[in-house]
C-alpha cells in the first residue's frame, strides 16, 4: 500500500545500524531504550526505542503524526521525529527499532493531567491517512478493546472491523449493532490508549511531547471513548475529565463485545466466516 510522508527524517549523524543493534543488546533486553552518541562525551545525537514489542508499524504511525504536527506548531504538542525504523531477526523472535529524536524534557508527573489533556485532544483530532483501520502501512490494531490488545486479524476496511465487533454481539446473543462506518463518516481519528505519565514530556516552553505509539492507531472516534471506559490508571481518569470527544450510542454496545471476548481469552470470538477464511483462521 502507498502512502504519504512515510519517509523519515534525515539524521546523518547516526551510526550503522549494526552498531545501533550492539549498543542495545550491551543495555539488554529489560532496558526500554538508549540513547545514541557518536563520541563516548559527545553530545545525544538520538534515542532507540527497542524490543521483541516493537514494529515498523509503531514508528510509521508516530512518523505520520509527527509531519502532521510539525506543520502546525501552534498545537503546542510535538512527537519526536523518527529518523530509522528496522527489525532484526534473532534466535527466539525478532526485535524492533525505531531512532528517534531525543527531548531533553522530563517525564509528566499525575499531577500533569490537564497539561495531558489538551495534548491529547490534539492527537484524538489528528486525521488517518485513509480508511484503513489500524497503524500506518497496515497492521493489527492495538487498542484494550481486544484481549491483550492486539487484533487477532488486519482489517482492511472499517466495514470489516464492523463485521467483526457485531459478529462479537451476535455470537453471545445480544441484539444490539453497531455501525462503526457511519461513526467514520468523516474519516478515521488517532486514539491513544496507553496514557500514562510516563508517555508524555514537558518542555520548558509549555510544550507537551507524545510519547509511545504502539497502542496507538487510526480508528473510528467511538473506539477513543471505548479506551477511556477501559482504562485502569487514575492518571488516564484524570485526564478523561479535561477532553472532549463524541459519545458514541454505539459505545456501550462496542463495550459490552469487549467484555464478551475475556472468558474466551480469544480475539478470533466473532469474525464472520469469509474474513476467517481469507485470514487464514479456523
Amino acid at each position: 500500500m502507498s502512502l504519504p510522508s512515510l519517509d523519515f527524517y534525515a539524521n546523518p549523524n547516526l551510526p550503522p545500524r549494526d552498531v545501533i543493534v550492539g549498543k542495545c543488546r550491551e543495555a539488554g533486553g529489560e532496558c526500554r531504550g538508549i540513547h545514541l552518541r557518536n563520541q563516548p562525551s559527545g553530545p545525544i545525537v538520538a534515542c532507540v526505542k527497542y524490543g521483541s514489542n516493537v514494529d515498523i508499524a509503531e514508528a510509521f504511525t508516530q512518523n505520520f503524526v509527527a509531519r502532521a504536527l510539525s506543520a502546525n506548531p501552534e498545537t503546542g504538542v510535538r512527537i519526536p521525529r523518527v529518523f530509522d525504523a528496522f527489525v532484526v531477526s534473532r534466535t527466539h523472535w525478532p526485535v524492533g527499532y525505531i531512532v528517534m529524536d531525543y527531548i531533553d524534557a522530563p517525564d509528566c508527573e499525575e499531577i500533569d493531567s490537564q497539561l495531558v489533556a489538551k495534548a491529547v485532544q490534539v492527537l484524538i483530532s489528528v486525521p488517518g491517512p485513509n480508511l484503513v483501520p489500524g497503524p500506518v502501512g497496515g497492521g493489527p490494531i492495538i487498542h484494550t478493546f481486544f484481549t491483550d490488545w492486539t487484533s487477532a486479524i488486519t482489517y482492511d476496511t472499517v466495514e470489516e472491523l464492523q463485521m467483526h465487533v457485531n459478529g462479537i454481539l451476535k455470537y453471545r446473543g445480544d441484539k444490539r449493532r453497531v455501525d462503526l462506518v457511519a461513526d467514520a463518516h468523516d474519516g478515521l481519528r488517532l486514539c491513544p490508549c496507553d496514557i500514562n505519565p510516563g508517555n508524555f514530556k514537558k518542555c520548558e516552553d509549555g510544550t507537551i511531547v507524545a510519547l509511545d505509539f504502539r497502542a496507538t492507531c487510526f480508528l473510528p472516534p467511538s473506539f477513543f471513548a471505548v479506551a477511556m471506559a477501559k482504562a485502569m490508571r487514575n492518571f488516564a481518569w484524570q485526564v478523561n475529565r479535561y477532553v472532549d470527544y463524541p459519545k458514541s450510542d454505539d459505545v456501550e454496545a462496542m463495550l459490552s463485545a469487549s467484555y464478551f471476548l475475556v472468558p474466551y481469552q480469544s480475539n478470533s470470538l466473532g469474525i464472520p466466516r469469509a474474513l476467517r477464511q481469507r485470514k487464514g483462521l479456523r
